[in-house]
């Protein structure tokens, strides 16, 4: 059982009191009414009433310059989220630009997906890259250098192929790269070599440093950029995280085991974690999709083997960690945005949950819609998991087609274009798989239960056994033993050849995908976990060798690399740090520049 999954009969219920098409017909009308009225602002005056034309407010004081907010459906039946408002605290404009839609469709479920969603078949997977960035000399880059280095990677991801758009991130040394979806290995695999490689182009000629890293790794002042929307995160981060005495002491201990001397010891300014997430399009917009995807594809066995895979980074601030061959989740815990949200709100099909979504929002703890479903209860206070370690549903994305995300934010980041691509396509075929059984399930667990195989590979780990494992995952990388649902416990390489041989007899008779390309994948992740020629053992083995190359526990080659460069694990030492990393940069030069 999942605390907190509707069951079928709820699903139905809501479904006979409102019907998918007029969900979606209400929504379609009230997109094009907001979207006139944001039109026209600029000669007419835009007031709050006139929002309540084809909507009504969740709390009632909705005045002109309105708080935190959800607007509902009118009409016949039964009414539905149209758009969340976010508080007052997260706005840098004006308030209707912080109108978010809400596209998850309560009415969208296991009997009638095939016509509200189509027909089944693999869903595009996007990535999301975030990597940070020193000068050569391990300094803080200066303005100059972060506008050379924007400069330059526009220029070489034209002339290459790769994405334009780099965003900022909290951390003023930290860029998102957000790649476009793809379908299957090789165009994911294709779209991220032209955009690392646009990244190491722009790097070399802005003279920089590059950390695809788990966390920012070099000596820092913890600067956080000066972008409005950041700044209002890092004192919303700040302030919540300060008001709690737990908070304060991960905070402190965080400190003191990184010997952090330099900036500013706050949460927002020390959560310094890159992240490489993934995210795919849910079907119909189900919101009971989008649930049990959650609990299945990011809650289960198979998130703690992706993060694993993609993990290694023991530096933080110049420090090699004592003992964690992965530090991006103790980073993260310094934040109670980063701690375990086991199932998202829906605000339609939850007891309390339209409450509880409201108050996130109203309550200034939330800076999004999708971040006002992760709510979280620690010391009998609440909070938005905006950082949650599993994931989100995103039901918040513009566009005439109202599309729907489930986004993974549990894989750390890492350098090989092949294990980043691997893991992109491995989640997007457990989510082919978690669709199938819930256009013949619904959210009935018991023939999940009743399937040994796909229970170890899917099945939703309670909090405890899931905590415990992302913890191992941390000390152990790639070396980890998965414990799965059963109780049963496996090496990675017996775990995947175990979800080949599920996922082929699963998805062979669909018809929507040659199993060929299943068994592609799974050689590939065994080539990187068994290493029949031999494993890397170097960072220069890792990138560049040819039969050798995304081979190795990555977690163990950078701490061999520090400890033969000098370095004493535990001990904070931020230029033989720094050489570990520029090892890193001339070893992606070397693949990407030649």
């Amino acid at each position: 059982m999942i605390l907190g999954l509707p069951n079928n009969e709820t699903l139905r219920e809501f479904a006979r009191e409102a019907h998918w098409q007029q969900v979606d017909e209400t929504r379609d009308k009230f997109r094009e009414y907001l979207s006139s009225i944001r039109d026209k602002r600029g000669s007419h005056p835009v007031s709050a009433a006139k929002i309540k034309h084809l909507s009504q407010s969740y709390y009632d004081d909705y005045d002109e310059i309105p708080e935190g907010n959800l607007l509902l459906s009118k009409g016949a039946h039964r009414p539905v989220v149209l758009a969340a408002l976010l508080g007052k605290r997260f706005r840098q404009g004006p308030w209707l630009d912080y109108l978010k839609p809400y596209n998850l469709n309560p009415s969208v479920y296991h009997e009638n997906i095939h016509e509200a969603g189509g027909p089944l078949r693999v869903r595009p997977v996007g990535v999301e890259l975030e990597v940070g960035m020193a000068r050569l000399d391990g300094a803080e880059p200066t303005e100059a250098n972060l506008d050379l280095f924007h400069q330059a990677y526009i220029e070489h991801a034209m002339r290459l192929g790769g994405n334009l758009d780099l965003s900022p991130e909290l951390c003023i040394y930290q860029a998102e790269l957000v790649l476009p979806p793809t379908l299957g290995f090789g165009k994911a695999l294709h779209t991220l070599e032209q955009n690392i490689g646009a990244l190491v182009h722009a790097i070399k000629e802005a003279e920089l440093c590059l950390a695809i890293t788990s966390t920012y790794p070099f000596e820092s002042d913890f600067a956080t950029s000066q972008t409005d929307k950041v700044e209002t995160v890092a004192i919303f981060l700040n302030d919540i995280n300060e008001s709690r005495p737990r908070q304060c002491g991960y905070l402190e201990d965080l400190a003191r085991r990184y010997q952090v001397t330099r900036g500013q010891v706050r949460t927002a300014n020390l959560l310094r974690f890159q992240g490489y997430h993934m995210h795919v399009d849910l079907a119909g917009r189900s919101e009971a999709l989008g649930m049990l995807s959650y609990a299945m594809n990011l809650g289960s066995a198979s998130a703690i083997a992706a993060a694993a895979l993609l993990k290694g980074g023991p530096f933080m601030d110049g420090t090699c960690d004592p003992e964690l061959l992965c530090t991006r989740e103790y980073v993260r815990n310094i934040s109670i945005t980063g701690h375990y949200v086991g199932l998202p709100l829906s605000p339609h099909l939850q007891p309390e949950g339209l409450e509880r979504h409201g108050h996130l929002l109203r309550a200034n703890l939330a800076n999004g819609t999708a971040r006002a479903l992760l709510y979280g209860l620690e010391d009998d206070l609440p909070y938005s998991g905006m950082h949650n370690m599993l994931g989100r549903v995103r039901p918040d994305l513009g566009g005439t087609k109202g599309v729907c995300t489930l986004e993974s934010t549990g894989m750390p980041s890492n350098p090989s274009a092949e294990r980043l691509a691997a893991i992109a396509t491995d989640f997007q075929y457990n989510q082919l798989a978690i669709e199938h059984y819930f256009r013949q399930h619904g959210t009935d667990l018991d023939a999940l239960y009743d399937d040994k195989d796909m229970l170890e590979i899917f099945g939703p780990l309670d909090r405890e056994t899931f905590m415990q494992m992302l913890h191992q995952s941390d000390l152990l990388c790639t070396d980890l033993q998965i414990t799965t649902a059963t109780g049963t416990t496996y090496t990675l390489v017996e775990f995947y050849e175990k979800k080949r041989r599920m996922l082929k007899r699963l998805l062979s008779p669909l018809n929507v995908i040659d199993t060929r390309d299943v068994d592609g994948l799974y050689d590939r992740i065994y080539h990187f976990l068994v290493s029949p020629n031999g494993a890397a053992q170097t960072i220069d083995d890792y990138i560049n060798h040819p039969t050798r190359r995304g081979t190795g526990n990555w977690g163990n080659i950078l701490r061999n690399a520090y400890v033969e460069a000098g370095g004493t694990v535990g001990a904070k030492n931020p230029m033989i740090v720094h050489s570990v990393m520029m090892q890193l940069n001339e070893a992606l030069q070397r693949r990407y520049i030649g």
